[in-house]
């Protein structure tokens, strides 16, 4: 009797400890999962998931990201980011960490104008297995679910040149077996250019405390500085952090991308906890990004530093053609012309100029052709290799040859010269003809990429509408001559 009271006893110790650990999982999550210290308040907060790091490609970087754009994903890091966005993008991240725990994250963000701004809205959700419960003789009660899940929204918009500003709402949700808390809280941020740096601070998780089972519990505030900037012509991105959580010591993190080739970026960043040694946060991380057209695919591996593997892989999908690479700020663009010179004359070359209309005494009594007279101009004899002579004027009284107009297929106003070419290109991918294409500095609106001149309205039309099919967003105007 004793032996199977032990065992008894036993059985309940494990299931106590199993309901432990679920309980600090779901409570702290990693990144806040630290070794107990007497300087710092490990683990007395609520709502720790809210700071496990959205995006695998920033990830890549260690998480040094307060100051780099990451589409969608920005919303996490500093909501401000977002504001330099031309297109709606979607996200999605699925995180695995100690085999069972899964992290579940999707994000929406769309343009809504100059007055408004950019909005965004997100939903984070981490979830392990159900628990089996049992009462104390041992008669099973049912499972328990365990999971958080957060409901953001957010607004990012200029504030003033080079100035951005942005703000999140959070609605939490957390629940371990019979016991459930909810919450709100704020995220503040915002973002600059200064001689072709990047800079970010944001002020992340302020709201009142949560309840759970009987206690009160403070959320887990956080604030972040970084500093970005681009070398090699934006082919290499350096960034770094400086990080403040209220649970635990500081920390500084350094990440670098390196692209290759535009389609491609190689990551790698270091994080380093202040004020303690040995920690397994402290560490290298990596990541891989492939950028294809609209589409992006990046996938990070925090290593276990004697604690678990992360991994993390990330989808986003930019809606109406290629967003501009977060990785790759751009300096201040050289002025171009407000007005695109005219199209390369199509077809064979010119060998002369068309003689002008003749008037009924022409028609009668025609000059006589010499040789020499029937030899083109030196300025005349093939287009593009000199000048063409201007077209004699017509005689008194005659009509006006009729022109024809031509419409441009037009596609938006482009914060950048690489966001315009980044659509180009992901025209070509999905198989458009882009050998008249160009891209314009239009003062004041942006840079503006035609696609297309034709002579048919119907055309026209026709191209905008294929275009329209696959989410981009194109205009028919009257091009100028």
């Amino acid at each position: 009797m004793i032996s199977a009271l032990s065992g008894r006893l036993r059985a309940r110790w494990a299931r106590a400890l199993r309901m432990g650990c679920a309980v600090l999982f779901a409570t702290t999550m990693y990144g806040s999962v630290r070794p107990a210290c007497a300087q710092v308040a490990v683990g007395t907060s609520a709502g720790g998931f809210l700071g496990f790091e959205i995006g695998a490609g920033s990830a890549g970087l260690a998480g040094a990201n307060t100051s780099v754009p990451s589409g969608a994903s920005s919303q996490f890091w500093n909501p401000a980011l977002l504001a330099g966005m031309s297109q709606p993008q979607v996200s999605l991240m699925h995180a695995t960490w100690l085999g069972d725990l899964q992290y579940e994250w999707i994000g929406y963000a769309r343009p809504m104008g100059s007055k408004l701004g950019v909005g965004s809205v997100s939903l984070a959700y981490f979830h392990m297995p159900s628990l089996s419960g049992v009462d104390e003789f041992d008669n099973p009660i049912g499972d328990f679910r365990v999971y958080d899940a957060a409901l953001t929204f957010g607004l990012a918009r200029p504030v003033g040149r080079d100035l951005n500003a942005g703000a999140n709402v959070k609605f939490i949700r957390q629940n371990l077996a019979t016991v459930s808390g909810t919450g709100v809280a704020l995220d503040l941020g915002l973002s600059t250019r200064i001689r072709g740096t990047s800079i970010g601070a944001t002020v992340q998780n302020l709201g009142p405390s949560i309840s759970l089972g009987g206690g009160s519990y403070p959320l887990p505030r956080q604030i972040r500085f970084g500093m970005s900037r681009g070398f090699l012509a934006d082919r290499l991105l350096v960034a770094t952090d400086y990080n403040i959580p209220s649970t635990y010591y500081r920390d500084i993190r350094f990440g670098a991308e390196y692209r290759p080739h535009p389609m491609l970026a190689v990551r790698m960043g270091y994080r380093h906890e202040l004020g303690v040694s040995d920690d397994p946060s402290t560490g290298l991380s990596y990541g891989l990004g492939a950028h294809v057209g609209p589409v992006n695919l990046d996938y990070a591996l925090t290593p276990d530093n004697d604690f678990s593997d992360v991994h993390r892989l990330s989808f986003g999908y930019t809606f109406g053609g290629a967003q501009e690479p977060a990785a790759e700020p751009k300096g201040p663009q050289p002025k171009q012309p407000a007005v695109p010179r005219p199209p390369a004359p199509k077809g064979p070359p010119v060998v002369a100029s068309a003689p002008a209309p003749k008037s009924p005494a022409q028609t009668q009594a025609p000059a006589p052709t010499t040789p020499a007279a029937a030899k083109p101009a030196p300025a005349e004899r093939v287009a593009g290799t000199a000048t063409p002579a201007p077209p004699p004027s017509p005689a008194p009284g005659a009509p006006k040859p009729a022109t024809r107009e031509l419409y441009e297929v037009v596609l938006g106003n482009y914060q950048s010269e690489q966001s315009a070419y980044s659509e180009l290109k992901a025209l070509q991918i999905l198989g458009f003809s882009t050998k008249d294409a160009k891209v314009t500095l239009v003062p004041g609106e942006g840079y503006r990429l035609s696609l297309a001149r034709l002579s048919s309205k119907k055309s026209a039309n026709e191209l905008a509408e294929s275009l329209s099919k696959l989410s981009f967003q194109p205009r028919v105007e009257v091009a100028n001559r």
